[in-house]
């Protein structure tokens, strides 16, 4: 953005630039009149080296874009988001914070806005992580569901944060919409720091990314994190990695599908994802008509006779889950929760709430907390580029003929 300063077009002063030693950059020091008005550094930022790269690619940019995995809607208080991970999930292993290292990674900056703007990618674990990851919080239920059934108790989660699908997860891209992630001669480049060769990524006939648009090509393989100078308990977390994703593939399914569609074997992946995170969020339940069930349903009966007038339901109160697209799908059904739900003085009452309501209003709740409204598009800016029939992306034509009369164009 231009300004005028003393007569004279002028711009914001530059940011310092840190050095890269593993690079061999050295650092670009700007002048002193511009040091009050400097940007971060992007050597360290939130505790993660820029030198992990990014993510996907493991190309090492000042451009890219720290990503929170999970993050609470822009402007409201992270607190209700942060206890559901501690209090309910339970899947970090320590106290748990939006800003924590473990909730960090690097993206370059076109991955991160395809994967946060658009959600024409998600990233989530490879179907072997995925499967043993599951096996575990199955067993952790299982063992829960034991002991609600013998004591009526609903001891915390406790999960082995030690087997090798948490401390070393594998993870896959998954391109929801790969022909608008990477238009017609855009492709995807990946370093390997091993050998220290590139290869470059497209979309294949198949709909798959491959290393060329024929079917047989090598498709883009599954990859871990490069976190080895990250303490252990702030390596990234696989499971707000693939909570970020089954927000996005459960707006996925919603849609009007696509007349080609993603691949089987991406969709199971996508089924598995979703699959795990319905066990994170399930809770035990007492059998109907057992003994424990009768004690439970008594003890409940006597927290909720009298509550406090701050802890009392507001019918006026409501949460809606997340974003304009969930709107339109399974969002019809609002959650009654108490008036003071996102106050400090109701952490109490919003985590007992959490407790008593079923799983797909315990999910909803969580996906409402941590998603925005999407951003829609101009379907005239792909109508040419785009020769796959995805129309669910675009706005309706009203909205846009609308958004049209407030335009004007000066050339």
């Amino acid at each position: 953005m231009s300004l005028t300063r003393d007569g004279r077009v002028s711009v914001k002063p530059f940011a310092s630039v840190p050095s890269l030693p593993v690079a061999n950059l050295p650092s670009i020091q700007r002048a002193q009149a511009s040091v009050s008005n400097l940007s971060s550094p992007r050597g360290v930022e939130g505790g993660v080296d820029l030198v992990e790269g990014c993510l996907v690619t493991k190309i090492i940019k000042y451009t890219h874009q720290l990503t929170h995995w999970v993050n609470a809607v822009r402007n409201e208080d992270p607190e209700p988001v942060e206890d559901l991970f501690e209090e309910v999930l339970r899947v970090t292993p320590a106290v748990f914070t939006l800003d924590q290292p473990c909730n960090l990674a690097f993206l370059e900056s076109f991955v991160h806005t395809a994967l946060d703007l658009y959600a024409f990618i998600a990233i989530t674990a490879s179907l072997s992580t995925l499967n043993d990851l599951i096996e575990m919080v199955q067993s952790d239920n299982d063992h829960r569901q034991l002991v609600m059934d013998d004591k009526g108790i609903d001891i915390r989660r406790s999960l082995n944060f030690d087997i090798p699908s948490f401390t070393n997860p594998e993870y896959e891209l998954v391109a929801l919409h790969p022909e608008h992630f990477l238009p017609l001669g855009n492709m995807l480049t990946v370093y390997d720091p091993g050998t220290a060769i590139y290869k470059h990524y497209v979309v294949a006939t198949d709909r798959y990314i491959r290393e060329s648009p024929h079917p047989s090509s090598p498709r883009l393989p599954a990859f871990h994190h490069v976190s080895e100078d990250r303490d252990p308990m702030d390596r990234l977390n696989v499971f707000l990695v693939i909570i970020n994703a089954e927000i996005k593939f459960r707006r996925y399914f919603a849609m009007v599908q696509p007349t080609t569609p993603l691949p089987v074997d991406v969709i199971n992946l996508m089924h598995r994802t979703i699959n795990l995170v319905d066990l994170l969020y399930w809770q035990p339940a007492p059998k109907k008509g057992s003994r424990v069930a009768m004690v439970v349903a008594k003890r409940l009966a006597g927290r909720r006779k009298n509550p406090p007038c701050a802890s009392r339901p507001d019918p006026a109160k409501t949460i809606e889950s997340g974003s304009s697209e969930e709107n339109m799908m399974e969002d019809d059904q609002e959650m009654q929760i108490p008036s003071d739900f996102h106050t400090g003085s109701s952490r109490r009452s919003r985590l007992r709430w959490l407790a008593d309501v079923d799983l797909e209003t315990r999910i909803a709740y969580g996906r409402a907390l941590m998603s925005g409204h999407d951003r829609e598009y101009d379907p005239a800016l792909f109508e040419d580029a785009i020769p796959i029939n995805d129309p669910h992306l675009y706005s309706e034509k009203t909205t846009i003929e609308a958004w049209q009369q407030g335009v004007s164009f000066k050339g």
